[in-house]
């Protein structure tokens, strides 16, 4: 029997669902009249449609790439959220930024608004290529190896947009660490690029391929080469390629890449790649040691220019009111250099700010109600969105987890 979701996806390409789209806006067409096929064309779009929200509402889905997001680009956000949602703004573990509340009318004012401010939401959900993060303070710190910005945009500029690569078995997750210090989170991504010096001092990144979370997680293998920046991108390719053209399609839950090496072994990943590529690799039997400690975003971080600072702010589980993200744009223009960056542990950071304001730009942030100072509760808790919006959860997250941060530190435990 052939997999459904397969079956739409191949009787019309979900980039073309967009005219449609317009024009249920247009006619404010109810989620139940709307064919259910569509509704899942949208997420290519980055619209998710939420049946335990408010009847007929959307959440938006928006890329931050590199994790950088720009003061204007913080408060078309928020204005979005407070002139079309529930005023909330949340920060997921890949450094996305959703807002929920949509109605279906407003799907293409938000599109238009977001491409104004050079953001996009297309490709953000089903079976594309994710979010492509690297460390949050990348080219900010004396301790990178390697910036790895322009490679988190050279890599979306591979799929965004390109048939070829819009319609894959499942997802793919794909991020970079200019760090030498790799925390467990980069073995579970299905690409991880992690920076390290090879044996003749040349800076490049070791490779891991194929990790998975979720109720079956898997660990990634080591690709066992030495990848230099300027292979990044196709080797990149090639991985994808392979993942298109042999990754199974025919049951959902076996469809992921981790799967697929499962079956061909990375012996089976290293001869795709030399049929593939038009350089050989060089071999390399190192292994990225995951490290000892946990990755910290909260607090005050000296910059490479000694004179200025990142402000890393703690907001638990990653959700905002729209005031506060549009308050962070004003902050980030007064004491800063107008941008942001989100991270991983759904947090966001103030960068570029001089020393001589870290107390008024700390001050400013606490007036937000968000705070350069987080007890061990709120740094080692996230949540997903949970049951308040999403289709698949089974209970509430967010509220939940607030709760027993707050019973645990009545309780002093640790």
């Amino acid at each position: 029997m052939a997999n459904p979701i397969e079956v739409w996806k191949a009787e019309r390409h979900p980039f073309d669902v967009w005219p449609d789209v317009q024009q249920y806006a247009a006619a404010s067409t109810p989620m139940d009249q709307i064919p259910a096929p569509d509704l899942e064309r949208m997420k290519w779009h980055g619209f998710f449609y939420r049946k335990r929200d408010a009847p007929g509402r959307y959440m938006n889905r928006i890329r931050i790439t590199a994790n950088e997001m720009t003061a204007d680009q913080a408060k078309e956000i928020a204005l979005m959220a407070y002139e079309y949602g529930h005023g909330i703004v949340d920060i997921t573990t890949r450094a996305n930024v959703q807002i929920q509340g949509l109605e279906i009318s407003h799907l293409p004012k938000v599109t238009t608004r977001l491409e104004k401010v050079g953001l996009t939401s297309k490709q953000t959900g089903h079976d594309n290529i994710r979010n492509v993060f690297g460390h949050p303070f990348s080219g900010l710190m004396s301790h990178d190896l390697i910036d790895t910005r322009q490679l988190c945009r050279d890599v979306d500029a591979i799929y965004l947009g390109n048939r070829d690569f819009s319609d894959l078995p499942r997802k793919l997750n794909i991020c970079f660490n200019g760090t030498e210090d790799h925390p467990a989170h980069y073995w579970t991504q299905d690409l991880s690029f992690l920076a390290a010096h090879n044996s003749d001092g040349d800076v490049g990144f070791q490779v891991l391929l194929a990790g998975t979370q979720g109720q079956n997680p898997r660990l990634a293998w080591h690709l066992p080469v030495f990848v230099y920046p300027d292979q990044v991108v196709p080797l990149t390719t090639a991985i994808i390629e392979l993942f298109r053209a042999k990754g199974t399609r025919e049951k959902r839950n076996n469809a992921r890449l981790r799967f697929l090496v499962e079956e061909i072994g990375i012996s089976g990943v290293l001869q795709w790649l030399e049929e593939k590529l038009p350089f050989r690799l060089e071999p390399s039997i190192a292994e990225p040691i995951p490290s000892s400690t946990p990755e910290e975003f909260v607090g005050w971080y000296r910059q490479k220019e000694t004179k200025l600072w990142t402000m890393g702010l703690s907001v638990p589980l990653g959700r905002m009111t729209w005031r506060q993200l549009e308050g962070l744009a004003i902050l980030s223009r007064k004491w800063g250099s107008s941008e942001l960056r989100t991270t991983q542990e759904q947090g966001i950071a103030v960068i570029n700010i001089p020393t001589g304001f870290k107390s008024a730009a700390a001050t400013d942030a606490a007036a937000l109600g968000l705070s350069v100072h987080a007890d061990e509760y709120e740094l080692n808790t996230m949540a997903c969105t949970g049951s308040q919006f999403c289709n698949i959860a089974v209970t509430e997250t967010k509220g939940h987890m607030l709760q027993l941060i707050n019973k645990l530190r009545k309780k002093a435990l640790k």
